[in-house]
C-alpha cells in the first residue's frame, strides 16, 4: 500500500516535471533566436572583460523580444602577434561558424575591430557590428564596415588626476606608468595629452618602455609627497607580454606613493581608484545597443553611446593606507573592501527600530487613552439611543435605525399602524420596506438608498406602500447618518410619515384649482366675444357672397365654370379659417388635463394675439410684437400660456382704460433667457403700479378694479410654476408696466 501511494507521488511530480518542460519549451519557442559572437582580443582571464561579458549577458537574456545565443572568442592578440596566427583564427572562424548564422558581432575593443575589419569578408559578412572602446579617441578613423553602433565609455584621465591632486594637496609629483604595446602607446598619448594642464602645477613623469624590474623598482623608489597614475601595460619594454592588472598587481605591491587609475577593473590590484571605467555599465549600454540594432536599426546609423559609465569608485584599504578620509570622497562614490561597522552599515535601519519602539510606546498609550474614550462614547450612545427609543416608541411616526450593513436594530411600534406589519418582521426581514413600496415608487427608494452613506446630508422622499390590508399609502421619508463623537459611522436613523391624508388634500386642492383656472379661461373668453364674433363673421361673410357669385355664374346663358371653381374654392378656404376659429375656442373652453409638449412661444402669441385683435376693447389699441426669431421650443401647454397672455392683455387693456395716451399701444417681446431659456413680456402704456400693493399682485383675491375677482394672476403666476418658470412684474421708466414671465427650454 505505502509502495503504492510513494509511486502515485512519483507520478504526480514526473507529470509537473513534464508540464514545466512543456511550458517553458512553448514559451521559448514563442520568440525568435537571435546569436551574438563577442570578439575579445586579450586571453579570457582578465578580469574587467569577465564583469563585462556578465553585464551583457545578463541584460539581453532579461530582454523578453528574443531568446540568445552566445558565441565568445577571446583572440589574445596581445601575445601571439604573427601573420601566421591571425590567418589560422580566420580560417578556424571560418569553419567553425560556416554553418551557424551568426545575426550580430560585438568587438570589445580596437584590436578586435580592426580583426573583422580585415576579415568580414570572409567570414562574417554582411553581419552588423558593434564596437565598444573605453574611450572614442582609442578608435580613431573608424574603417568601412558594417557598423551598427559605437559604444564608448570615457577614460577620465583629468578629472582623476584633478582629483588625485585635491585628496593628495602635497604631492609635488607625478609618475605616469603605461606599457610598449600599441594599445598601451594609445592609451600613453591621450595621458599625455591630456596632463598638459597640469604641468604647471605639478612635475610630471613619465614611466614608459621599462622593462616590468625596473619599473618595480622605480615605483618603489618614487620621493615623498608624490602619486602614480597607472594606465595599461601590457607588454614591457623587454617585450614580455602581461595581464594589465596583474602588471599593476607587481607594483602596487611595492609603490611608495599612491596610485590612481582609469578602470575599474584595476580596483582590486592595488589603485586608490579614480572616476574610472565601469565594464560591467559598458556591458548594459551594449545590450541596450544590440536590441535597440536587432530591433531594426540601419547598420548605417552609427548611434554613439559615448559618456555616462564613469563612477566615483574607491578602494577602502587603499584609502586607510594613504591616510585619506571617506569624507573627502565626491558625493556618491562607491567603496569597496570597506570594514564592516554595524552602525555605518545599518545606521537608518537602527534609527528605525528605535522609532518604531517609541511611535509603539506612543500608540499603546494612545490605545489605551482612546479606549477610555470609546468607552465613555459607548456609555453615552447608549443613553442617547436609550432615550431615542423612549421617545420614538411614543411618537406618531414610523422611526427605524439601520445599521451600516443594512440590518435593522430598531423599529418604533407605529409602523404596525402605518404599514400592518410589526417591528419585528422589519428586524427579521430588512428587506420586506422595498418590498412594500409599490412597483412604480421603488426606483425613487433605490436612487435615495445608493446616495446614502457615511457624510450624507438629512435627505427626504416620497413614495407610495402597499399595506398588508392592500391599502395604497404615502410616506414621507427622512433619514440622515449617525456618527459618534469620534466621526465613526454608526448607522442611519429614519423617520417615517403617513402624509396620505395631506396627499389627498393636495389633490382636491390642485382639482379646485383646475376647475377655477377653467372658469377664468371661458370668463376672459366671454370678454373677447366681440373679438371672436369678428373673426367668425369675416369667414361666413366671404362663404355667402362667394356662394351668390357661383350661383349668377351658373344662372347664365353659358354658365362660367372657371368662375364658378373659383367661387368654389374661396367657399373651401374661409371654411377651414372658420373652422380653425371655432377648433382654438373649444380648446380653450374644454376641461382636460394639461399636456406638456415642445412647442414655439412666438406660434401661441401670435394665435393668441388674432384672438383678441378684432376685438372692441381693442378699439384704437396697436398691438406690436417683437418677436425673436431662433428661439428655442419651451415645454408647455398650449391651452394654459394662451390662457395667460390673455389675462395679461385685459389686465394691460384695462390698466389703459381712462387714461389712454396719444399712442395706445400693447407690446409683445420675446427674447432668449439665461442658458436656453425663453422670456415673454407684454407692455403696457397705462398709469402703472401701485408700489405699495405691488408685492400683493399675484394674491389670490388682491384687485384693484371693482368688478374683478382678484384671482386672474393668481391663476396666472400658478400656471407659470407648474411651468417651471417665473413670473414678474415692473413698472417702466417712461410709463406703463411690463408683466413678463419666464419657461424653460425643451429637452432635445
Amino acid at each position: 500500500m505505502r509502495s503504492m501511494e510513494h509511486a502515485g507521488k512519483a507520478a504526480a511530480f514526473l507529470f509537473l516535471g513534464l508540464l514545466f518542460l512543456a511550458v517553458s519549451h512553448g514559451s521559448s519557442a514563442s520568440v525568435p533566436v537571435k546569436r551574438i559572437l563577442l570578439l575579445f582580443p586579450f586571453e579570457s582571464s582578465v578580469p574587467g572583460f569577465i564583469s563585462y561579458d556578465n553585464s551583457l549577458r545578463s541584460t539581453l537574456t532579461a530582454s523578453k523580444d528574443y531568446q540568445f545565443e552566445f558565441y565568445v572568442e577571446c583572440m589574445d592578440l596581445t601575445r601571439f602577434t604573427s601573420k601566421d596566427y591571425r590567418d589560422k583564427l580566420v580560417g578556424l572562424y571560418r569553419e567553425k561558424y560556416s554553418g551557424i548564422e551568426i545575426d550580430l558581432v560585438v568587438a570589445l575593443l580596437r584590436p578586435s575591430l580592426d580583426f573583422v575589419a580585415e576579415h568580414s569578408p570572409e567570414t562574417f559578412q554582411n553581419v552588423p557590428v558593434i564596437v565598444v572602446e573605453q574611450d572614442p579617441r582609442l578608435l580613431g578613423d573608424l574603417p568601412s564596415t558594417s557598423l551598427a553602433a559605437v559604444v564608448t565609455g570615457k577614460l577620465d584621465m583629468e578629472g582623476t588626476l584633478a582629483l588625485a591632486l585635491r585628496l593628495h594637496p602635497d604631492a609635488r609629483k607625478v609618475f605616469v606608468v603605461s606599457g610598449v604595446s600599441r594599445y598601451d602607446e594609445l592609451v600613453h598619448g591621450l595621458a599625455r595629452e591630456g596632463f598638459r594642464g597640469f604641468e604647471n602645477q605639478v612635475d610630471l613623469q613619465y614611466l614608459s618602455g621599462l622593462p616590468m624590474d625596473e619599473l618595480i623598482d622605480r615605483v618603489a623608489k618614487v620621493p615623498e609627497h608624490s602619486l602614480v597614475f597607472y594606465l595599461t601595460v601590457t607588454r614591457d619594454g623587454s617585450g614580455k607580454t602581461f595581464r594589465s592588472p596583474e602588471a599593476l598587481a607587481l607594483l602596487s605591491r611595492q609603490a611608495n606613493a599612491p596610485i590612481y587609475s582609469i578602470s575599474e577593473t584595476y580596483i582590486d590590484y592595488g589603485i586608490v581608484g579614480g572616476h574610472l571605467v565601469s565594464q560591467s555599465v559598458l556591458g548594459v549600454r551594449t545590450a541596450q545597443a544590440v536590441l535597440r540594432t536587432l530591433g531594426g536599426e540601419r547598420p548605417g546609423d552609427r548611434e554613439s553611446s559615448e559618456g555616462g559609465a564613469n563612477r566615483y569608485i574607491f578602494d577602502a584599504r587603499e584609502l586607510k593606507r594613504w591616510g585619506v578620509g571617506e569624507e573627502n570622497l565626491p558625493q556618491g562614490s562607491i567603496l569597496r573592501h570597506r570594514d564592516f561597522s554595524l552602525w555605518r552599515e545599518y545606521r537608518w535601519q537602527i534609527v528605525g527600530v528605535f522609532l518604531i519602539v517609541f511611535i509603539q510606546a506612543f500608540l499603546i498609550s494612545a490605545l489605551f487613552v482612546s479606549r477610555g474614550k470609546q468607552l465613555r462614547a459607548d456609555r453615552a450612545l447608549r443613553n442617547a439611543e436609550s432615550k431615542y427609543r423612549t421617545v420614538a416608541d411614543y411618537t406618531y411616526d414610523w422611526e427605524d435605525w439601520s445599521a451600516p450593513d443594512g440590518s435593522l436594530n430598531y423599529v418604533s411600534p407605529s409602523c404596525k399602524r402605518i404599514t400592518g406589519y410589526s417591528p419585528q418582521e422589519f428586524i427579521e426581514n430588512p428587506s420586506l420596506r422595498h418590498e412594500i413600496i409599490i412597483p412604480e415608487d421603488r426606483h425613487i427608494w433605490d436612487r435615495h438608498k445608493a446616495g446614502i452613506g457615511p457624510e450624507s446630508e438629512s435627505r427626504e422622499i416620497q413614495f407610495r406602500i402597499l399595506t398588508r390590508a392592500g391599502e395604497t399609502r404615502w410616506i414621507d421619508h427622512t433619514c440622515r447618518s449617525v456618527t459618534d463623537q469620534n466621526g465613526d459611522f454608526l448607522g442611519i436613523r429614519a423617520s417615517n410619515r403617513d402624509v396620505t391624508e395631506r396627499r389627498m388634500a393636495e389633490a382636491r386642492v390642485q382639482r379646485h384649482r383646475d376647475e377655477l383656472s377653467h372658469i377664468s379661461r371661458v370668463a376672459a373668453l366671454g370678454e373677447l366675444a366681440g373679438s371672436l364674433a369678428h373673426e367668425l363673421n369675416q369667414p361666413l361673410a366671404a362663404i355667402l357672397n362667394y356662394a351668390n357669385a357661383a350661383r349668377r355664374f351658373l344662372a347664365a346663358a353659358e354658365p362660367n365654370l372657371s368662375k364658378v371653381s373659383e367661387a368654389l374654392q374661396g367657399i373651401i378656404r374661409d371654411e377651414k379659417r372658420a373652422a380653425q376659429v371655432i377648433r382654438e375656442v373649444r380648446a380653450l373652453i374644454r376641461k382636460q388635463e394639461p399636456h406638456y409638449r415642445a412647442l414655439s412661444i412666438n406660434k401661441v402669441i401670435r394665435k393668441s394675439v388674432d384672438l383678441f385683435r378684432g376685438d372692441s376693447i381693442l378699439t384704437g389699441l396697436s398691438i406690436v410684437t417683437e418677436l425673436a426669431p431662433g428661439l428655442p421650443a419651451v415645454r408647455g401647454d398650449g391651452v394654459q400660456l394662451q390662457q395667460v397672455l390673455i389675462n395679461l392683455t385685459l389686465n394691460a387693456v384695462a390698466a389703459m382704460s381712462g387714461v389712454l395716451p396719444d399712442s395706445p399701444r400693447l407690446v409683445f417681446r420675446t427674447e432668449a433667457w439665461e442658458d436656453q431659456g425663453v422670456k415673454v413680456s407684454i407692455r403696457d402704456f397705462g398709469a402703472g403700479i401701485d408700489e405699495d400693493h405691488k408685492d400683493r399682485l399675484f394674491e389670490p383675491f388682491y384687485t384693484t378694479r371693482p368688478e374683478g375677482l382678484g384671482m386672474g394672476l393668481a391663476i396666472c403666476r400658478n400656471i407659470i410654476d407648474a411651468h417651471g418658470g417665473t413670473m414678474g412684474a415692473e413698472n417702466n421708466p417712461d410709463g406703463g408696466a411690463t408683466f413678463y414671465f419666464t419657461l424653460q427650454a425643451a429637452a432635445r
